[in-house]
């Protein structure tokens, strides 16, 4: 008797896969909320506003890069796999794409953690976490 992952497609299957590591990227993001709750630090001076800026400017560049990777791998592999659905390579692309956009959305959370423990306020921080978990579900993965 075949098993459910046996019998599907190799879209379905990628699709699955795909959604079960952005899922776990959204769950490593949850985390990192829960750390930062549990590890308070004391602001014990201001933090440097270039830090913030500068943090600020590479998580935009960082977006900006993922956008350009999401593009070049998603949209050939997505036109090849609606003409042939099985076809290795595209499937390959997909995979790539969407993993790589998803840490880099990922990453923009991950300033505002750093951003948390050198000091910042709170509502800077929130502002990166809003940003990467907004980014993330926006390119949460769909089927081509």
């Amino acid at each position: 008797m075949q098993s459910v992952q046996e019998s599907a497609s190799p879209i379905e299957q990628t699709h699955r896969f795909l959604q079960l590591v952005h899922g776990g990227l959204l769950c490593a993001v949850l985390l990192y909320i829960l750390v930062m709750h549990l590890t308070p630090v004391e602001r014990s001076e201001a933090l440097d506003s270039k830090f913030l800026v500068g943090c600020a400017i590479v998580a935009l560049i960082d977006l900006a890069i993922a956008t350009v990777v999401r593009s070049r791998k998603l949209r050939p592999a997505f036109e090849t796999l609606r003409t042939d659905p099985n076809d290795p390579s595209a499937l390959a692309h997909w995979r790539q794409g969407s993993i790589l956009s998803g840490v880099q959305a990922m990453t923009v959370a991950l300033f505002g953690m750093a951003l948390h423990f050198v000091g910042a306020p709170t509502w800077q921080v929130v502002a990166f976490f809003v940003v990467g978990l907004a980014v993330m579900l926006f390119w949460w993965p769909h089927r081509p």
